[in-house]
This record gives structure tokens, sequence and C-alpha cells, in this order.
């Protein structure tokens, strides 16, 4: 691993505590709200504002610890807040290019946001570094439908399908993009798939009867 420079080496921004702040405000204002069996001596700090708390502490203690910074970056994603987790994933790329972790969850910000190109961009680059990396190809997949780019959808499928057979998901994605192009037949053929590993999956019965 490479030096980090002193900019690595500061403590996290911030935005990061005003945020932690503002939950803990708000998280205090509903325990006042709550029924009496459930107020204590002091206000009990929600389980994820407290998580992030201990995550943050511990980057700072050790900016360097890869796999810190990750469930700080993580956390921040599940509580929405985009801009924050990727600054941190982006400071795991200084220290670690090629992460799968944080490559993954940029691509997955980024789609969110529907920030396709961008998208496009770090789940290649994870499927470029794990060809059967499932989840990074319906990431990809799912971004290109949403961009109508069909062909390309199912080729990425392809792809992993050879590696990963029988991965019902990619075959959801393969017969969703037939669909939306006007090939019903091979699009009933990928809900068939999908119908041969989970005979009663809701999406596939639903897709098979609306291209029959």
């Amino acid at each position: 691993m490479s030096d980090l420079s002193v900019k690595q080496q500061q403590k996290v921004s911030v935005p990061i505590v005003i945020i932690i702040l503002a939950l803990l405000a708000s998280n205090i204002v509903m325990g006042v709200l709550t029924v009496r069996k459930y107020i204590s001596k002091e206000p009990t700090v929600a389980p994820q504002i407290a998580q992030l708390q201990s995550y943050l502490d511990k980057v700072n203690a050790n900016p360097a610890d890869i796999n810190n910074r990750l469930q700080l970056a993580y956390t921040l994603q599940m509580m929405n807040e985009y801009e924050q987790a990727r600054e941190q994933y982006m400071e795991v790329l200084k220290i670690e290019e090629n992460n799968l972790a944080a490559n993954y969850n940029l691509g997955v910000i980024a789609q969110k946001e529907e920030k396709y190109p961008e998208a496009e961009e770090y789940y290649t680059k994870v499927l470029s570094l794990k060809e059967n990396h499932v989840i990074a190809a319906i990431g990809l997949g799912e971004t290109y439908l949403a961009q109508e780019k069909y062909d390309e959808a199912i080729t990425v499928a392809d792809k992993v399908l050879k590696l990963q057979p029988g991965k019902t998901d990619l075959h959801l994605l393969k017969a969703r993009a037939y669909e939306q192009k006007g090939d019903n037949e091979k699009a009933a053929e990928q809900y068939n798939e999908v119908l041969k590993y989970i005979p009663d999956d809701p999406e596939a019965v639903e897709g098979l009867k609306r291209v029959k």
C-alpha cells in the first residue's frame, strides 16, 4: 500500500459530524414523544447513529484502515447520505484503487442518482476485476435497461451466466431486456428459465403472462 498523503491522514470532514448531531437531535425529540415505558433517564441513541459515530471514531483514529472506512461509507450510504458516502469510498480508492466494495458501491450510488455513465464506469471496473461478480452484472444490466441499451444488458448477463449458470436474477434481466425490445419469444424463454429454479417466482410468472 502506498504512503498516504497529508490530506488522506486528516480527520473525517465536519459535515459527517453535523449529520450525526442532526440525527441525534431528531432522535431525542422522537424519544420525548414515545410511550412512557420506552423513556429512560437518558435518550436512546438510534443504533444507526451510534454505529455511524463508532465508525467515525475508528476512521479518525486510523485513517488508513480500509475496512472501517468502508463501514463508515456504507452506513452513510444506507442513510441516503450519498455525497458523504461517495467521499469515503473515494478515500478508499486512493488507498486501494481496485477495491471491489468501493467500486461497486460507487456504482450503486451513481445508479440511484441516475448518473448512468458514471454507474457504468464503476460496475465495468468491478467486472474487469472479478468476471463472475453477479450483483455488479445486475447493476450494470439495469443501468443499460434504464438507457434502453437492451443488447448491452443481454451481453452482460450472458457473460456472467457462462461463469455462474442458473443465476435467476440474470435470467430475469435478460427477460426484461428481450421484453422491452419486443422479442416476446425470447423473453418467455428467459422467464421459463427462472421458473425451472423457482417455480413460483412472482416476477417470472407475471412476465410470462405478459409475453404470451
